[in-house]
């Protein structure tokens, strides 16, 4: 009696244990690749830059100066567009608002950028009051993903991902992308060396190594 039930135990111990893997084994559907699930954003964002004038003319010290400057480098980097210089409506015609639109003109050109377009508006300002010079651009940034709800890390039962997987390198990702335009559309391909190509070719038909030449470099040996 004792050997039937033991091998009864037994009989439904393995058929529990098929039942386990049956279910183990059960077809889900795929989830596809994470990059599709957390995308990259790219939308346009505005920088602007502000120049107090004073009545007896701009006056920037060595810091603004170099603000100034480094405000046109990124410009020249990744500005869309002109880039704009609105004028508060109080100071339309005074010194500072001259020489406000003069450093710009003049930092661009020591840029490369003197043909760049630089549009000048203006924007209303009760009388008295005091407004900058606004300097500002159009450019693109990349907007990742908010990473803060992970899901259910825990809910692997179907072998699949949790939602947010991935989200972090997507989102890692999109911080170093220095152009989000690389996001939008190729580089355009570069002229090609047609010098180059005729002396490769012309080494081809005479048998010749077709390679650049290296130059000497050191040797390393590991014993």
């Amino acid at each position: 009696m004792k050997t039937q039930n033991r091998t009864l135990v037994n009989m439904l111990g393995l058929a529990l244990a098929t039942a386990t893997l049956v279910a183990c084994s059960t077809p889900s559907a795929s989830t596809g690749p994470s990059v599709f699930k957390n995308k990259i954003q790219v939308a346009e964002s505005i920088e602007r830059l502000e120049l107090y004038t004073r009545p007896n003319g701009l006056e920037l010290s060595a810091r603004d100066q170099v603000a100034v400057n480094q405000f046109l480098q990124s410009y020249r980097h990744s500005g869309n567009g002109p880039i704009y210089v609105n004028i508060p409506s109080n100071a339309s015609s005074g010194l500072g608002v001259q020489q406000a639109k003069s450093l710009i003109q003049s930092n661009l050109s020591s840029l490369g950028l003197g043909h760049a377009a630089m549009q000048t508006g203006q924007y209303q300002v009760a009388h008295g009051s005091p407004a900058p010079v606004v300097v500002s651009y159009r450019t693109l940034k990349t907007v990742p993903r908010d990473c803060r709800q992970l899901g259910d890390a825990t809910d692997t039962y179907t072998n699949q991902p949790y939602d947010n997987f991935g989200c972090f390198h997507t989102a890692n990702l999109a911080a170093m992308i220095g152009d989000p335009r690389q996001l939008l559309e190729p580089y355009d391909m570069t002229i090609p060396d047609s010098q180059r190509r005729q002396t490769v070719y012309d080494k081809y038909i005479q048998g010749e190594n077709t390679a650049s030449t290296q130059p000497d470099r050191q040797q390393v040996a590991v014993d």
